[in-house]
Formats: C-alpha cells, sequence, structure tokens
C-alpha cells in the first residue's frame, strides 16, 4: 500500500494533443479472482481487498471492484489511495455526486496526492462545470506549484473553455518561470509560448504577441501553423527583415505553398530583387490579400499597367499598410507622369518602413522621394531620424540643419541641442537650445532638454533653473522628478523632497517618484513606514526592476528587519547582475546588512564588490575596519 504513484488521465487539447505522463506501476493483483476473504487472513486483508478490487476495475466489472474496495476501507489503512480508487469506479459508472465525495475525502486524508485533484477536474469538465474544475487545479498547484503538466492544463483550460484569457496567462506564464530554473520539455515551452501569442494577439499588443510566436516557432520550426501566423503578423507590422528569414523557412518545407510565395515576392519586390518575379507568379493565386498584392506586383513588372493598377488599388483598400502596394503604385503613377502621386507613394513607404524599424529600406525609399522634390523639410526630418538611429549623429545634424533651413521648427533647434551635446560641442548646442526658446518661449520641452544636457555636464545650479522655468510652464510630474534630482545634487534634500510630493501630487502612480521619494525617505532614516508603501507602489508597476528592490530592501534595513531587507537585497543583486546593471551602492547595502546580521565575511565579500566597481573612500574605511575585526576575531 506504500507504493503510490501519479497516473492523470489523457485529454486532447487545442490546438495540438498533449498527454501528462506518469507512473502506471500498481500492487500485483492475482490472475484469477481470490476466494472471499476470511478472519484467519486477517493479517492481510486490507492488502489482499484492495488488490482485488485493482483486479476488478482493470476488467471493468467496478461494481464488484467497489464492494472490495468498501471492505478494505473498513480497516482503515490507506485511505487517501481506496477513496481515490473509490471515486475512481464511481466516475466511471457516471455516478458522478458519489466520486466527487471520495475524491474530496481522499483530498483530506492526503493532500499532496495530485490523483484526486484531476479526477475531480475531469469529472467537472464531463460535467460542463468548467469554474470547479478549474478550482480542483487551483488547489493542486496550491499545494505543489512545480508540476509543468497541470499548469499547462489549466491554462488550456482557462483558454479554450472558459475564455478567461488573463487567468489562462498565468498558468502559461508560470512555465516560463519554472523553466528559468528547471528543464521543461520543449513540447510544453513551445506551446506556452504559443498560447500567450495568441493571448497578446487578442488584447491588440502585437509586439508582444509577435516575440511569443517567435518564441514558439523557434522551438518547433516544423509548426507551419506558428510560422504562417507569426510571418503574417511581421509583415502586418511592416518588420521585412523578420518576416524574410521566416518565410524562407517555411518555404523550404512547403515551397508551393501560394501565400508564403506571395510574403517573399513581396519582399523581394520592395528590395528590387529579380527574384521577385518568380515568387509572386506563384503567389498570385493566393485569395487572400497577400495573394491580391501579389497579382498587382507581377503585373507591374510585366508593365501590364492597367491590370496591375486595378489589383493594387484593391491591395491598398484591403490594406493601407502594404509597403510593397504603395511602392508599386509609385511606379505605375511615373510612368503617368503622375510626379506628385509618386512622391507621395514613396514618402507614405519610407515611412511606414522607418515606423517598423527597416532603416535601409525606409532610406531607400525616401531618398527617392527627396529626388522628386528635395524642398519638403519632413523628408530631411525622416531622414536625420534614420541616420540618428543607426549611429550616424553627424548625417543626421546635417539633415535636421537642412529641415531647419527650409522652415525652422523649435523642437528641431532642441534636438540639434541635444546632438551637439552628445558631440561634447556644448557652445552649438547652448546656441540651438537658445534659438528654440526665443522661437517659442513659453514652449517648456526646449527648458527641460536644455536642463537635461546641464545635468548631464553636472552643471545642477543651472540645470535646476531651467527645470524650474520647465514646471512654471508646465507643471507635470515629470518635470517635477528631474527637478528633483538636480536637487538632490545639490543636497537640497528638502527641496528634493518636495519637488517629489509634488510630482505624485500630479500623478499618484509615478513609479520613479514613488520609488525616488522612498528612498529619500529610507536613506535619510526618516518616515520609513511611508517609505515602504511608496516603494510597494513603485513596485507594482515594475515588480522586476533592481532598483526598486534595492530601496524596499534598505528601507526595511532601516526598520531593522534585517532579514527581509537581506532577501529583497539579494533579489535586486540578482535582476541587476542579469541585466548587466551592477551596483555598488547595492553591494555596499548588502554589505552593511550582512554586518548586522553578523557576517562578516560576507560583508567582506560584498564591500569589496562596491569597490570594484567604483572607488569610494567610504568602503576603503569599511574594509580596513571589517578586516580588523575579523582579524581579532581569528585571535
Amino acid at each position: 500500500m506504500k507504493n503510490r504513484c501519479f497516473v492523470p488521465f489523457v485529454t486532447v487539447l487545442i490546438p495540438v494533443a498533449l498527454s501528462l505522463s506518469g507512473c502506471t506501476s500498481a500492487p500485483p493483483v492475482p490472475t484469477k479472482p481470490a476466494a472471499e476473504p476470511t478472519a484467519s487472513r486477517e493479517i492481510v486483508a486490507d492488502w489482499h481487498l484492495y488488490s482485488m478490487g485493482l483486479y476488478y476495475k482493470s476488467t471493468k466489472n467496478y461494481t464488484t471492484a467497489i464492494k472490495y474496495f468498501l471492505d478494505a476501507a473498513a480497516h482503515g489503512v490507506a485511505l487517501d489511495l481506496v477513496y481515490e480508487k473509490l471515486a475512481e469506479c464511481y466516475s466511471l459508472l457516471f455516478d458522478y455526486d458519489t466520486a466527487i465525495n471520495y475524491a474530496k475525502l481522499s483530498i483530506e486524508k492526503n493532500p499532496s496526492s495530485p490523483a484526486p485533484y484531476l479526477l475531480l477536474y475531469r469529472i467537472y469538465v464531463n460535467l460542463n462545470n468548467h469554474q470547479q474544475a478549474a478550482e480542483a487545479l487551483e488547489q493542486l498547484i496550491a499545494v505543489d506549484p512545480e508540476p509543468v503538466e497541470v499548469h499547462f492544463r489549466l491554462g488550456v483550460h482557462y483558454y479554450t473553455r472558459m475564455k478567461n484569457y488573463d487567468r489562462a496567462l498565468v498558468s502559461f506564464r508560470a512555465i516560463l518561470d519554472i523553466a528559468a530554473s528547471k528543464h521543461v520539455e520543449d513540447r510544453f515551452l513551445e506551446y506556452a509560448h504559443y498560447y500567450i501569442g495568441y493571448i497578446h494577439y487578442n488584447k491588440g499588443q502585437i509586439d508582444a504577441s509577435i516575440e511569443h510566436f517567435a518564441r514558439s516557432a523557434d522551438i518547433n520550426p516544423g509548426n507551419a501553423q506558428t510560422l504562417n501566423i507569426l510571418i503574417i503578423l511581421l509583415m502586418h507590422s511592416t518588420q521585412i527583415d523578420r518576416a524574410a528569414g521566416y518565410a524562407a523557412q517555411f518555404l523550404e518545407r512547403y515551397p508551393d505553398n501560394a501565400r508564403m510565395n506571395a510574403v517573399m515576392g513581396q519582399i523581394l519586390y520592395l528590395r528590387n530583387s529579380p527574384r521577385a518575379k518568380s515568387y509572386l507568379r506563384r503567389g498570385m493565386g493566393d485569395a487572400s490579400p497577400y495573394g491580391i498584392t501579389a497579382r498587382g506586383l507581377y503585373y507591374e513588372l510585366l508593365r501590364r499597367d492597367d491590370r496591375a493598377l486595378a489589383s493594387i488599388k484593391k491591395s491598398l483598400e484591403n490594406n493601407p499598410g502594404a509597403v510593397a502596394a504603395h511602392v508599386a503604385l509609385a511606379k505605375l503613377s511615373l510612368r503617368k507622369h503622375k510626379k506628385r502621386v509618386a512622391l507621395s507613394e514613396y514618402f507614405t513607404a519610407g515611412i511606414l518602413l522607418y515606423k517598423a524599424k527597416q532603416y535601409s529600406d525606409a532610406r531607400t525609399y525616401l531618398t527617392k522621394s527627396l529626388a522628386l522634390d528635395d524642398g519638403i523639410p519632413e523628408t530631411y526630418i525622416y531622414l536625420g531620424k534614420i541616420s540618428e538611429e543607426t549611429g550616424n549623429r553627424s548625417l543626421a545634424i546635417v539633415h535636421y540643419k537642412k529641415a531647419n533651413q527650409l522652415q525652422p521648427r523649435s523642437d528641431i533647434y532642441s534636438h540639434l541641442g541635444y546632438l551637439y551635446s552628445q558631440r561634447n560641442d556644448f557652445a552649438e548646442s547652448m546656441r540651438n537650445f537658445d534659438r528654440a526658446i526665443a522661437m517659442e518661449p513659453k514652449n517648456p520641452k526646449s527648458y527641460f532638454i536644455k536642463g537635461i544636457v546641464l545635468s548631464d555636464r553636472k552643471d545642477y545650479p543651472r540645470a535646476e533653473q531651467e527645470f524650474r522655468t520647465a514646471v512654471s510652464l508646465d507643471g507635470n510630474d515629470t518635470y517635477y522628478f528631474y527637478l528633483a534630482t538636480v536637487q538632490e545634487k545639490q543636497r537640497k534634500l528638502d527641496e528634493a523632497m518636495d519637488s517629489l510630493r509634488r510630482a505624485l501630487a500630479v500623478n499618484a502612480e509615478n513609479p520613479r517618484a514613488c520609488n525616488y521619494l522612498g528612498y529619500l525617505y529610507a536613506d535619510n532614516n526618516m518616515r520609513l513606514d511611508e517609505s515602504i508603501d511608496l516603494i510597494r507602489r513603485a513596485l507594482k508597476h515594475e515588480p522586476r526592476n533592481g532598483a526598486y528592490l534595492d530601496s524596499l530592501g534598505w528601507a526595511y534595513y532601516r526598520k531593522g528587519d534585517y532579514q527581509r531587507a537581506l532577501k529583497k537585497l539579494l533579489e535586486a543583486q540578482r535582476l541587476l547582475e542579469r541585466d548587466k546593471a551592477s551596483d555598488p551602492v547595492v553591494y555596499d547595502h548588502i554589505a552593511d546588512t550582512y554586518k548586522m546580521i553578523g557576517d562578516r565575511e560576507k560583508a567582506l565579500e560584498y564591500w569589496r564588490k562596491s569597490l570594484h566597481l567604483e572607488k569610494n573612500p567610504a568602503i576603503e574605511t569599511k574594509i580596513r575596519e571589517i578586516e580588523a575585526l575579523i582579524k581579532q576575531q581569528g585571535n
């Protein structure tokens, strides 16, 4: 009766059939029914009766099996297993009420055994009581949160049967969290990402959806359904480079798929590749909007302009974001000597590609637009943005200056001021800020950006002046936050805290302001309960923010709750190191905490870590003092 194992039932999932594996061993059973138990065999009666119950259950004689299990139960041995088998038998006889009662009795006897919870789940599903089915699995997870199979089953249940996507998301994310610390089978990871991708898609969160579908496709490149969804989303988002890679992967396996040929043809058309024509020809039979676009592009390449124009117009009616269709319309317009239409279409294609961060392609079509009319300032602004995004600040400045020659704008002057500061041309930086302010003296953004540049140069008094002007024109929480940063740098602690309180009066949920004010309270050993509340508010918005966790740990330290402080500080260390953002202050806080709980060796270890990142005389003093204490302790 001590040999126990978990034998879960198999369920068909959408869109893939997965079953949960488990042990199938059981106590040995006789090859034929044994004689009725007698008093002379009392010493083994419980085992014998249970075995007979298993035998009759295996032969699907559930009524006789129940009789033996009930007789076994009378001995009071291993009742959790006996009740579980009774529940199974009654469920197989469709007596669900009795089955539920025995499953619950089994759980009472042994809450850690998964089998009765899973049986309850199956019964409630059969009864279409999906809420109680979910609760059965939730109770099992509360007892043992580790089994990935249970999280997966619960996630699919929430998603497919209850349409509760938020709860499904919790279950699938739990699988990813478990995978961070232990091995999880690829099939569960693949479909966890797959379902999360659909949940984000249903919420309109396309970027997040794409990333999870991509993770699913990377785990199993052979899943055509996932690849298809991913490629269509990437094309819809104009992420041409990524779509091309996955489309090529798809076509390696399914070279005759019309839709993927249409997709690949569009991509190659945008790159002006001669290979586009063959893909477009194979894709133009697809009934989707991609097939319509493929027809238009194919006929444009053949210069059958009337047929091309009809398909292109229909394509843009269905999908105004179809970049290749805009390019084709530009080419058709040029052939009809409609220069302004061609210019507009090239410009539109360039902007769509820029917004999708397809900078090389965007530059190509904006340059074509520029060749048709070099007097449009917006074209130079976008070319400047592309140059800046790709790391060419010098060329960005050239483009922005040209835009301002055509049509001066204060925001462009402000941005030029920022770019010149990045090149350490401080004089030219200030000249551009002054031009911006002269153009629009009531625009707070110019003062704000100028203040940031001055703060970066550690000119805190002048930065404070600019931030104060910005605040006087628009007292938003961001301006107050940055004002507080330079006030604190000047040791104007009361003024800094007042600015942060003003920021929170404007936006009580600003996480940076909550954390900063909470940390200042903690660091100065004041209002510690309020400090903890503020930092917790910040963490509600960003629960994995290492800096915020450090603040909370430090607040607990100030309250003398060193164990709780150490837990939060070590978590902060782990997250910051994961993000390659290790902070000497965090190491210092951890060392202080270890010292207070009496672990001098650990304190020394973390002060040395802090000193390795940043030279600090105060840390050097702490190290000397702790080394002296350790030496004295050794003597």
